[in-house]
């Protein structure tokens, strides 16, 4: 029953996604250098950033022009992301930077690039299970320790092999849970935070009474919901790699997981306190719908922290640990170092395509990017403050020890991409919890 109903959800979801991925111009740009008027911040981090004009300067001696092709999985931070462009671009006359920006189907236009021999010269995925997938064509970075040194040890742990070789180089900690509009709570009259199911149904009714759409669940990307669901498994006594191997292991089954029927019913809530057709909601609309008031929640993390800002800069938000249970201590906040870039290591630019990648994610002016564009923590060492609100919130769940680790990055290849669809045949009614459940089993247990 399961294999059946998945077979024809499977073909309707590839193709929704075709035909997403043709219509979605916004989210795949090709960039070349910035066309953005505020360069200040450019100019600022020119001296800092140009010490080395490395291959570039090689390439302009040479009169050749060169053009590196860069994959990002990323739509956020974008104008600062072409600020930090054009400035190294201005260090490296000749050389052109071509930026392939890809925050829909990442995986699968990476894979459709590797797979025709257009490999990137510079690209990131997810660190984990996807990232090495990419390993074979990465190059090594475990000798360059003048600049692995500039990583914290635990970011850069991330992007070790088996063997313990260190394949790529670590971008931000991320933090995802629910995330709630502060404004939106106030004005239903809620005053202490929810921390189980029950209070958090209690608090979807008040939001309701008060005429706030309580969720705004972006329940039209598989991956959001992949998320959501991991949450729901977490054991604490193990954190994220031990309950992911005990579930891989077959160890650990998903009807006996104790917080796991919990998921169904907070899947309820999105369908019961939210829009009227909830699989119509994509990660867009939802960020949209939460800064300016009109959801008092979602569930991301803070890397969206840009888009947030761009629909609404003044929008008073916040972190909520996932209600999963029926205890405070069940609440989970997961926190990582979550994407990886690697260097295509049979570029043929091989040594501009290093010192981009140690530019962006090391210099004055990637840091500006990161910190002040995205406004997340970088992985490297930095004393630079993080202008995000929703990472500064995290922190103060980090220092307390209340988050855990991400399961969806070192689960089974295919993970969202198979199991997202599962969660959104149950809030359509083509799955039961049951089917869903057993659908979880066989994927994890399969692999």
């Amino acid at each position: 029953m399961v294999k059946k109903k998945l077979a024809v959800l499977l073909s309707a979801v590839m193709m929704t996604s075709m035909l997403a991925a043709c219509g979605n111009s916004g989210s795949q740009q090709e960039t070349g250098g910035s066309t953005n008027d505020d360069t200040s911040a450019a100019e600022e981090s020119t001296e800092a950033d140009g010490e080395s004009a490395g291959a570039g300067e090689e390439s302009a001696a040479s009169g050749e022009e060169v053009t590196l092709k860069v994959f990002d999985a990323h739509a956020y931070g974008l104008d600062e992301y072409a600020e930090m462009v054009e400035a190294f671009e201005k260090d490296h006359p000749g050389v052109t930077i071509e930026v392939q920006h890809a925050a829909n189907d990442s995986n699968t236009l990476l894979q459709s690039r590797v797979n025709s021999g257009d490999i990137p010269d510079v690209f990131d995925v997810e660190s984990g299970t996807s990232a090495k997938m990419y390993y074979e064509y990465a190059y090594d970075w475990t000798d360059d320790t003048d600049v692995t040194s500039l990583f914290n040890e635990d970011a850069l742990e991330t992007g070790r092999d088996e063997d313990g070789r260190i394949k790529s180089l670590p971008w931000t900690y991320e933090n995802m849970g629910i995330l709630y509009n502060k404004d939106c709570f106030e004005q239903a009259g809620i005053t202490e935070l929810p921390t189980t199911i029950d209070e958090l149904e209690e608090a979807c009714k008040k939001l309701e009474a008060a005429g706030i759409t309580a969720f705004a669940m972006p329940a039209k990307e598989s991956w959001v919901l992949g998320q959501l669901a991991t949450h729901f498994m977490m054991d604490k006594s193990l954190d994220a790699e031990g309950t992911a191997n005990a579930l891989k292991s077959g160890e650990k089954q998903f009807a006996d997981l104790p917080n796991w029927n919990n998921l169904f019913k907070m899947l309820d809530l999105a369908i019961a306190y939210g829009p009227d057709k909830p699989l119509e909601i994509d990660w867009e609309t939802s960020e949209n719908m939460l800064a300016n008031g009109e959801a008092a929640m979602i569930h991301m993390g803070d890397w969206c922290q840009s888009t947030l800002d761009s629909f609404n800069a003044d929008a008073n938000l916040g972190f909520l640990p996932c209600p999963v249970g029926s205890s405070a201590d069940d609440c989970t906040l997961l926190s990582s170092c979550n994407w990886t870039y690697l260097v295509n290591k049979d570029s043929e630019n091989l040594e501009l395509a290093k010192e981009y990648l140690t530019y962006i994610l090391t210099s004055e002016m990637g840091q500006y990017w990161m910190c002040d564009g995205v406004g997340a923590v970088p992985g490297v060492k930095t004393d630079r403050e993080v202008a995000g609100k929703l990472a500064n919130d995290a922190k103060t769940y980090i220092a307390d020890g209340k988050t855990n680790g991400w399961i969806h990055t070192i689960a089974p290849t295919s993970y969202s991409d198979v199991c997202g669809p599962y969660l959104q045949a149950y809030m359509t009614g083509d799955m039961s919890a049951e089917e869903v459940t057993q659908g979880f089993q066989e994927f994890w247990t399969a692999q």
